[in-house]
């Protein structure tokens, strides 16, 4: 029978039969209801603690248990939401990057077509490789210049020098 969308159950916990409305099926009510039951049974097994003592205590033992899985619950948020925080951080400068690749990318392909236009002899319609031949070769020239001037400007071993 449902009463406001919730079931009438029938449970027994301690030996006593109760009557529980609730939004949950059976099956998970009933669950609740014999850990409730094997707890209490566990307390009293030695005789030394009355049935009253020993629901109490399960209901201590109970909220004990909801207030450390609670505490879990911020705790595993608070920690969520640092994630989230560097997540949005690692984002943004994942973007500055990308911004900074493009600009790069852009200064790159400036400096080319500016290489091919001052290239002698170099057009747009050539290959790269071809419009950077001069310009190696003129640094190849300037090269072996330097060291043509460095060995005139330092006397070999086999130069004889007179004093």
């Amino acid at each position: 029978m449902e009463t406001n969308g919730k079931k009438k159950i029938q449970i027994t916990v301690a030996g006593n039969h109760f009557t529980v409305l609730s939004s949950e099926d059976e099956e998970y009510s009933r669950g609740l209801a014999k850990k409730v039951d094997t707890s209490i049974r566990e307390m009293c097994k030695n005789g030394r603690i009355s049935v009253t003592a020993a629901a109490i205590l399960t209901a201590v033992n109970c909220c004990d248990d909801l207030k450390k899985a609670n505490d879990d619950i911020e705790r595993l948020k608070d920690q969520l939401n640092k994630y989230l925080e560097d997540i949005t951080k690692q984002n943004e400068k994942y973007s500055e990057l990308q911004k900074e690749n493009a600009k790069l990318r852009a200064d790159i392909d400036t400096y080319r077509k500016r290489l091919i236009e001052e290239s002698p002899g170099a057009n747009e319609d050539e290959p790269l490789s071809a419009a950077v031949k001069p310009l190696r070769r003129a640094v190849a020239v300037s090269e072996s210049e330097e060291a043509a001037e460095d060995e005139t400007s330092h006397p070999s071993e086999t130069d004889e020098t007179t004093l």
